[in-house]
């Protein structure tokens, strides 16, 4: 069966589109792909980040064009978000440290935007605040489900960047932690190409009930 056509406009152009398909997929079919930037077209990387608005009066907002799909009268407006070098994790993080590879981290007027854009639901303003007191566990409690889409950092004004700083709080709590293929204090850089090789075959192989078991055993204790 033949899907229903829509119309859709992409920066003041009209484009019709197959009901249901993604914004990035009508812009393909239309020969238009070149006017959104795409990276993983899995809702991961945010290089299709838009600004949509809706012909019924809703309110409009940021999404990603890989993800979300045209409706009748949708206006897209494209709004990549540029890339940009991320600072190295570091073991046992403090304020200080993440202040200093984040000096963004006090600009967090209290707005909200990031939380209302995040495709995930994670609290993001709140754990910028957490970040601030160093309750880093729960910073990385916060953003186990994020997907680094760079919504939030599109939204907002004062340039924060909650999604690296987040990310970078996991990161650094992970370095932390000792592990058995690590052995007890050793330091990340001991970990060999075939002590990684060995871990990856376990991850494919094992188990899937000893792997849940494993990584709930690891977030509980730090261990393996």
């Amino acid at each position: 069966m033949t899907p229903n056509k829509v119309n859709i406009s992409i920066s003041g152009k009209t484009v019709q589109a197959s009901e249901g398909e993604t914004i990035v997929r009508a812009l393909w079919a239309a020969g238009l792909g070149g006017l959104v930037e795409v990276g993983c077209a899995g809702g991961v990387c945010g290089a299709c980040t838009v600004t949509l608005r809706f012909s019924d009066g809703r309110p409009g907002g940021t999404d990603l064009a890989c993800m979300r799909a045209v409706e009748e009268g949708m206006q897209i407006f494209p709004c990549p978000v540029e890339t940009q070098p991320v600072p190295a994790p570091q073991t046992d993080p403090t304020a200080e440290k993440i202040r200093a590879a984040f000096p963004t981290l006090d600009r967090c007027t209290k707005c909200g935007s990031c939380t209302t854009a995040c495709p995930m639901s994670i609290p993001v303003m709140d754990s910028v605040l957490r970040m601030q007191s160093e309750n880093f566990e729960a910073v990385a409690e916060d953003f186990t489900t994020c997907i680094h889409c760079g919504l939030c950092r599109f939204v907002c004004e004062d340039k924060v960047k909650p999604h690296h700083m987040g990310m970078w709080v996991r990161r650094s709590l992970g370095m932390s932690r000792d592990s058995d293929l690590l052995g007890a204090g050793a330091p990340p850089d001991s970990f060999s190409e075939k002590d990684a090789e060995k871990e990856w075959d376990w991850l494919l192989t094992a188990d899937p009930d000893e792997r849940l078991r494993r990584a709930t055993s690891f977030r509980e204790t730090g261990r393996l």
